[in-house]
Order: C-alpha cells, then sequence, then structure tokens
C-alpha cells in the first residue's frame, strides 16, 4: 500500500488544488452544552454569509457548526449548511475538519477572541449535495478548505482536489 507504483510501474498521479470557492459564514452566540467528557461541546448557529468564485449566493440561515473543543487535542468542526446561488439554486453542504493552535490561541477561539490566523491550523474537508446539473461538479470531487476566524464568524477558501 505504501507504494506510489501501481502493477504497471507507473506512478500515481499528483493532485492539484484548484481554488473554486470562497466562503463567508456569519454566526450567532454559542449554544454551550458543556464538558460531556469527550471535551467541550458547544452548537454555534450559522445565520448566513457570502459565496463567491465558480458559483455566487449567499449562505442561508439554516444550520449550525458542532465542535468539539479540547485542549490537548484539535478541536473537532462538523458544519452542516446551505447556501442558495445568485440563480436560485440550493447547494446543502456538510464540512469536517480540524482547528489546532497553541492553548492560549485555542481558549482565545473559543471565548471569541482574535487570534493571529498564522497561529491556527483550521483545515477541512467539505461535501456538497444539489440537485442543479450545472453545479454538478461540486458533487463529482473531493474538496478541501483552509479557513481563519473572523470577528462574526468564519472566512473558508475552498479548493477542488484534482
Amino acid at each position: 500500500m505504501g507504494d506510489d507504483h501501481n502493477s504497471h510501474g507507473t506512478s500515481a498521479p499528483e493532485p492539484e488544488l484548484e481554488r473554486v470557492l470562497g466562503l463567508t459564514v456569519e454566526v450567532e452566540e454559542p449554544i454551550e452544552i458543556g464538558e460531556t467528557g469527550d471535551g467541550h461541546r458547544r452548537i454555534i448557529p450559522i445565520s448566513g454569509g457570502t459565496v463567491t468564485g465558480r458559483c455566487n449566493g449567499r449562505v442561508l440561515s439554516a444550520g449550525a457548526d458542532y465542535q468539539l473543543f479540547r485542549a490537548e487535542r484539535p478541536t473537532e468542526l462538523v458544519a452542516k449548511y446551505a447556501f442558495e446561488t445568485d440563480d436560485g439554486s440550493r447547494v446543502y453542504v456538510e464540512n469536517r475538519g480540524i482547528r489546532r493552535a497553541p492553548s492560549e490561541a485555542s481558549e482565545r477561539l473559543r471565548d471569541g477572541d482574535p487570534v493571529d490566523s498564522d497561529a491556527v491550523y483550521f483545515r477541512s474537508v467539505p461535501s456538497f449535495e444539489t440537485v442543479d446539473p450545472e453545479l454538478d461538479w461540486l458533487t463529482r470531487h473531493v474538496f478541501v478548505a483552509a479557513g481563519t476566524r473572523q470577528p462574526t464568524g468564519v472566512r473558508l477558501v475552498v479548493y477542488r482536489v484534482g
């Protein structure tokens, strides 16, 4: 499995990244669940935002980011929400990722305080569902995203893995 050659002696293709979307996701105050034994659980409602790039539109006020904050391990993030394109098509997004930072920066992030984005590793793997044939490309590829925490939400840059 660890070999990058197949039985015919050719190398596996090198993946390429194509920047396809920018999302600004606005959020509301967290709903604190508390320390559950697995970490500090909270739910952050998504209230809106914008989508730019290969399609343009707005993030709908529906969905949330389900976070599990742990001091010694990366924070687990699972966001589920939708956006609507300028043409009226709707896209469901499920985005799983991690956010890792030094403990002081991590606590500042949890408390909603500003943190230098260079101190934070924030990556995710979004998947998309839609019925619009023009947006079918969103359902036929693997995507990765790099995120930064903003004062009122999150900024994501989404790349198609080619």
